[in-house]
């Protein structure tokens, strides 16, 4: 899924859900069902832009939207430190690109990402460390 690939209203969609609550997951299902969305990967999402310098990712950091991450990150079978995004034109590991945009954010959004981060290394949180390990 490149940015081309992605219809313009598609992409807005998907950008306003991933600041509203629980609303990415459900919205991204629903687009692959009706063909109109079609998922190469859980990076691509995330770094799919919004307009304003703003990605997918950065959207729901900044708007600390929990459920849409772990849908990302989670559902979609991503990595903190392998899986790579797009953020402010560099290519970087998720959980410095979660990091980096927490430096530039209020305390608020700090602590989110600082305790998302952990809660999403431990693996009763985040199945997906289980299935890695195996």
């Amino acid at each position: 899924m490149s940015q081309a690939q992605v219809d313009q209203s598609v992409a807005g969609q998907l950008c306003h859900a991933a600041g509203q609550d629980s609303a990415l997951g459900g919205l991204v299902d629903s687009l692959i069902e009706a063909d109109k969305f079609s998922l190469a990967s859980g990076e691509e999402l995330l770094s799919l832009q919004c307009g304003d310098g703003e990605t997918v990712l950065s959207r729901m950091v900044m708007t600390r939207q929990a459920e849409n991450l772990e849908y990302a990150v989670i559902d979609m079978g991503l990595s903190l430190s392998a899986s790579q995004v797009a953020l402010n034109g560099e290519t970087m590991v998720l959980s410095d690109a979660m990091q980096a945009l927490a430096a530039k954010a209020d305390a608020e959004t700090r602590d989110f990402v600082e305790g998302y981060l952990t809660d999403l290394a431990d693996e009763d949180f985040n199945p997906n460390l289980m299935l890695s390990l195996k």
